[in-house]
């Protein structure tokens, strides 16, 4: 079951998709019989928090989690591997991979805290903000500080009920002019859903291990995880108990 789940997922993606450094190196879920925790991947250690360090009010780049960004002036490409908190405050390894997902690696990593100065291919950042969902690299020169995308106004992402909507594990959801795509691509006892979104303007992300009340940001906007249903593991997707996600809009990403 997990193989073909795993297969329908990864086809899916494809589909929706189209497609010298600084710093230290280095409604409520529902079970299903068919969704044995012997046939899951273990459930990661819990994430200590805060959810996010660092200056609140912080312009600049995002680099979202699992995903990458762009750096201005040709410097590359910057990574979002991995998360790290200790309860009072946090990290985040930084790589200069060109792939999305947390298994992807580049040559040079970085473990950054909150106010650390970052220099990628000779371009030199702050890191301003970092939070589960993302890191915010804030240029030193200010010259080139980018706020996070917004869609346009007559781009719009599938219809809203009670500020949110659902995805459906494997089905991809395409909006704001085709730049965006989300899709659960898997969904564990916990329950923890992978959620990945391919982007054509530098902002994917790959969130693992999703949980009810995990904030995502996309589109430039941020999410609320507010449910999550295992389903029954049929992946068809005329299947109505194949499994869900829940997301509800929280408001801007900020700058």
């Amino acid at each position: 079951m997990k193989t073909l789940r795993l297969t329908a997922a990864i086809g899916c993606v494809l589909l929706a998709s189209a497609c010298g450094p600084s710093g230290t190196k280095a409604g409520p879920a529902t079970a299903s019989p068919s969704a044995s925790p012997t046939t899951a991947r273990p459930v990661p250690p819990e994430d200590k928090g805060p959810e996010c360090a660092g200056d609140l009010a912080a312009k600049g780049l995002h680099v979202l989690r699992g995903g990458t960004v762009q750096l201005p002036g040709g410097a590359g490409t910057v990574l979002y591997q991995q998360a790290q908190a200790d309860g009072t405050s946090r990290t985040a390894v930084l790589t200069n991979g060109t792939g999305s997902g947390t298994a992807q690696a580049g040559t040079e990593s970085w473990t950054v805290a909150p106010g650390q100065a970052l220099t990628v291919g000779g371009a030199a950042f702050t890191v301003s903000q970092i939070c589960t969902y993302r890191v915010v690299l804030t240029p030193k020169d200010q010259k080139n500080v980018t706020e996070s995308p917004q869609p346009s106004s007559e781009a719009r992402w599938p219809s809203l009920v009670d500020g949110g909507f659902r995805l459906r594990w494997h089905v991809p959801n395409t909006e704001y002019n085709g730049q965006y795509s989300v899709v659960v691509t898997e969904i564990n006892p916990g329950p923890r859903a992978d959620i990945s979104i391919p982007s054509r303007d530098g902002g994917d992300a790959s969130y693992s291990d999703a949980k009810i009340g995990d904030t995502l940001e996309f589109a430039g906007r941020l999410w609320k995880v507010s449910a999550i249903d295992v389903g029954d593991g049929n992946p068809d997707g005329s299947n109505p108990n194949s499994g869900y996600v829940d997301l509800k809009l929280i408001g801007p990403a900020g700058g």
